[in-house]
């Protein structure tokens, strides 16, 4: 009987199978997260990784040639590859961190220093801060040239646009274990994306720190503040690592 393709579905394959490729995974350097025989985001990104750094086909499905070569391979073989993400990202991550804090002034108006910066106040800002952060703190405007809803001289105000210029201009990298700086984009409820960060740090386990504009524990996408939240990666569409 011929081995199955494993691949991330819903629910998420599980068996023998896929822990032993997660332990060999791990045993040639590369993160498949946690050990639990599952499927999931993480280890299709390890997988992605393996399959890049040894130069078949990259789709992050494990099948005949990428069980043969994933089999064959000895550690230090192939390298993984360097998850230091990007300068861009940490500059404007360093911007960010400055302001965790900051608030509407009054409550529950939407303007901010952020909205008189960008030009557009009284709206909500999650978008219009990652743009200062990467404008102020990285000398680099998002979405620039790039046409759609929400797009202005200083940035973006609009999550599904920031989100369609990443995929347009193959700065988006999916469900993977982000890095420092990397641009997360939330979707609470299976539409439209609705919320935007920028990471701080991945924890493990599928599990990160982000800092983000417009947000409270009791309001996630229009809460106000400036905060650090911890956030899942199943809570994301996606990151987008920026690079010049």
């Amino acid at each position: 009987m011929a081995a199955k393709f494993l691949h991330v579905t819903s629910p998420l394959m599980r068996g023998p199978d896929v822990l032993k490729v997660q332990q060999k995974l791990t045993a040639l350097g590369y993160d498949p997260g946690v050990l639990d025989g599952a499927y999931g985001p993480t280890t299709a990104a390890a997988v992605t990784a393996f399959q890049k750094a040894s130069k078949i086909e990259v789709d992050g499905v494990v099948g005949p040639e990428t069980r043969k070569t994933l089999t064959a391979a000895k550690p230090h073989q192939t390298k993984p590859p360097a998850t230091t993400g990007s300068t861009v990202g940490q500059k404007a991550l360093a911007e960010a961190l400055k302001l965790i804090g900051t608030t509407e002034k009054p409550s529950g108006s939407n303007r901010t220093v952020f909205g008189v910066w960008f030009g557009i106040n009284g709206v909500p800002w999650c978008n219009i801060f990652v743009s200062y952060c990467f404008s102020v703190g990285a000398g680099y405007t998002i979405v620039k040239g790039f046409g759609g809803a929400g797009c202005a001289a200083n940035g973006c105000c609009y999550v599904p646009t920031t989100e369609a210029w990443l995929k347009a201009t193959g700065m988006w990298l999916g469900r993977v274990d982000p890095q420092p700086g990397d641009i997360a984009i939330y979707n609470w409820d299976g539409g439209l994306p609705d919320h935007i960060g920028i990471v701080e740090s991945y924890l493990g386990g599928g599990n990160f720190n982000a800092i983000e504009g417009n947000t409270s524990v009791g309001n996630d996408s229009n809460g106000g503040e400036v905060m650090r939240r911890e956030r899942r990666v199943t809570q994301v569409n996606g990151f987008g690592r920026v690079t010049r």
